[in-house]
């Protein structure tokens, strides 16, 4: 399923892509499993991983995100980009945008789309707001001075 999701940053785009594009980097050495998507009342450990900068100057990267558990198999990975847009020289978005495939072939495609509809997508959305929090703070102390 392509998935495409926003979040809005008080900063000009060239404020928040170092500051993303040095936190993409940096998860690229964190151990497998450092973080974790809740969903469901369902909090499971993930591994992200960071591929090629993209942009010129970079303004993002390549992601996979998959779970890293014994139930592993059964939850959504996602594969695309996060990178910033900028929307005016005071504001900026980040966006999400790739897709996420769902186990268990047909079954788990006819689950998605009832069962668990929305549910990849919420935790998606969470991730991403975690991410905007993360890197507002990350400019406003950069804008502070340390």
């Amino acid at each position: 399923m392509k998935i495409q999701l926003f979040e809005e940053i008080a900063s000009g785009a060239p404020f928040v892509a170092p500051i993303l594009v040095a936190r993409l980097v940096k998860m690229q050495h964190d151990p497998d499993g450092a973080h974790a998507l809740s969903s469901l009342g369902v909090t499971v450990n993930i591994q992200i991983a960071v591929g090629a900068t993209i942009g010129n100057p970079p303004d993002g990267a390549e992601l996979t995100m998959q779970a890293q558990s014994g139930t592993a198999a059964f939850f959504p990975v996602f594969a695309g980009t996060l990178r910033v847009v900028p929307i005016d020289a005071l504001s900026s978005r980040l966006v999400l945008a790739g897709t996420y495939r769902v186990p268990l072939g047909v079954l788990g495609e006819v689950a998605d789309r009832t069962l668990l509809a929305g549910t990849a997508k919420r935790s998606l959305q969470t991730f991403l707001g975690e991410a905007r929090d993360e890197i507002a703070a990350a400019v406003l102390h950069e804008v502070m001075g340390h």
